[in-house]
């Protein structure tokens, strides 16, 4: 069709494609790797495809998923489709949208899709229903005015004293190593980066570059773990008579 956008070529890089369907970037993407799949024959709405169409869609729907897994390890996925101007559909040509979602993208993911509106029987988190979340956990500086952007309240204090802020500071390493754990992507990381330093400069009185001679030091003394060495067990070679 002469009129539609995704007619043409897309402007953003392909990601995949088949036969019938052709996977690229979104142009105003809601997240990073946010990906729109479509049939190649211009179709207006989900239900006017042909099921070969669905099944070419479908099949990109996962070349996609391991492609941004591969790439950005994302944390979850939303997936979903506008069909008809009631329901947001602004270009009317068959698009499925694959957008990656990120641990704190949003204060509170939990409704995902539902959040689109208010729902007839209140569901949980919406508006309609008080909902209070009690975290008393130490959090980044900028996470409450990050809260009060998206129309929530945060409750928050200060850490009494230093003693207090040292304790909390070690819960915070070790919820953010669990979540290393769990999920093993590279953000949390940078994560545990930031309490170590925040603990050395509290607990220990000492800057990243202090903590890097001793990691050094250490290293020369006892090495790194490049060679992957696992210690089975250790056998006492001292001969003991009877």
């Amino acid at each position: 069709m002469v009129n539609c956008d995704f007619c043409k070529r897309p402007e953003t890089e392909i990601v995949a494609e088949n036969d019938l369907a052709l996977a690229f970037y979104d142009k105003y993407p809601v997240n990073e790797g946010h990906v729109l799949i479509i049939p190649r024959r211009h179709v207006e709405s989900f239900f006017e495809a042909t099921p070969e169409e669905l099944a070419a869609v479908n099949e990109l729907l996962f070349k996609v998923k391991d492609k941004l897994a591969a790439k950005l390890s994302p944390d979850g996925y939303n997936i979903g489709v506008n069909v008809g101007g009631a329901a947001g559909q602004t270009i009317f040509h068959l698009h499925v949208h694959i957008i990656p979602r990120y641990r704190g993208d949003v204060p509170d993911p939990r409704g995902g899709v539902r959040k689109i509106k208010q729902s007839l029987v209140p569901y949980l988190a919406e508006g309609r229903v008080n909902v209070e979340i009690t975290y008393n956990k130490l959090v980044r500086d900028k996470i409450p005015e990050i809260i009060r952007q998206h129309g929530k309240t945060p409750v928050v204090r200060r850490a009494a004293d230093q003693d207090e802020l040292g304790q909390l500071l070690v819960a915070k390493l070790g919820e953010e190593v669990a979540e290393y754990h769990e999920s093993g992507n590279q953000e949390e990381l940078a994560d545990i980066l930031e309490v170590i330093r925040a603990l050395s400069a509290v607990v220990h009185g000492i800057t990243m570059s202090d903590v890097e001679r001793i990691r050094t030091e250490k290293e020369e003394d006892r090495g790194g773990f490049k060679e992957g060495l696992v210690l089975e067990k250790v056998l006492d070679n001292e001969w003991t008579r009877p």
